[in-house]
């Protein structure tokens, strides 16, 4: 239930914000997959998913803090967060680098192959599976196939989407300070990092999962 109607609630929203909001609740019921197969690779697989999701998450609401709404009066003043869909359109063709991080992390968020997230869903699905609930497995892999139509709408936008004669042509970048970069720059290669070579932090979460009761 938690899985679906995350999955649900998030395909209908129209802001940023609220779709990774409600989209949290769908990753929560992908979290729960682990906890509930009762194993010892259960564990594991919940202590790397929480990792992965927690890198994405920080990554991405911080790109989020960037984007901002222009004022139409005179001087353009830079006011609120920019969170409409349509305030996204064609801001990979003006700012590729922060538009590809945020990628990254949509990807992540939607399980691709080479991002944590992938590797944290095949984990907790994997962990269903050997403790004998393959209909569970199988409901997450629907929803994850599912939210991919929500991330991949944004990405859509960003890099695919002409900006002219909608709301996107009063948006802007500000310059971010010191930590929300390092904060994003950090996320990203930790969300390449375990996507790309995850074996490593598995290994050592599984021996950190012995010590749970």
């Amino acid at each position: 239930v938690t899985m679906l109607l995350g999955t649900v609630v998030a395909i209908v929203q129209t802001d940023v914000k609220r779709m990774l909001a409600y989209s949290s609740i769908a990753h929560a019921g992908f979290i729960l997959v682990g906890v509930v197969a009762l194993t010892a690779s259960g564990i594991s697989s919940v202590l790397f998913y929480l990792l992965a999701y927690g890198l994405a998450t920080i990554g991405a609401f911080a790109v989020v803090t960037l984007v901002r709404e222009v004022n139409a009066g005179p001087g353009g003043a830079v006011v609120a967060e920019a969170t409409h869909l349509s305030q996204w359109a064609g801001l990979g063709r003006r700012h590729p680098l922060l538009a590809g991080a945020f990628t990254l992390f949509l990807l992540s968020f939607a399980g691709i192959p080479l991002t944590a997230g992938f590797t944290g869903k095949f984990a907790v699905f994997a962990a269903a599976v050997e403790g004998d609930l393959v209909w569970l497995a199988v409901i997450g892999v629907l929803a994850s196939a599912a939210a991919v139509f929500f991330y991949v709408r944004l990405v859509v936008l960003m890099f695919f989407t002409d900006p002219a004669g909608t709301p996107g042509e009063s948006t802007t970048v500000v310059a971010g300070e010191g930590f929300t970069i390092v904060a994003i720059g950090a996320a990203a290669a930790g969300t390449l990092l375990l996507g790309v070579l995850p074996s490593p932090v598995l290994s050592f979460l599984g021996e950190a999962a012995r010590f749970l009761p």
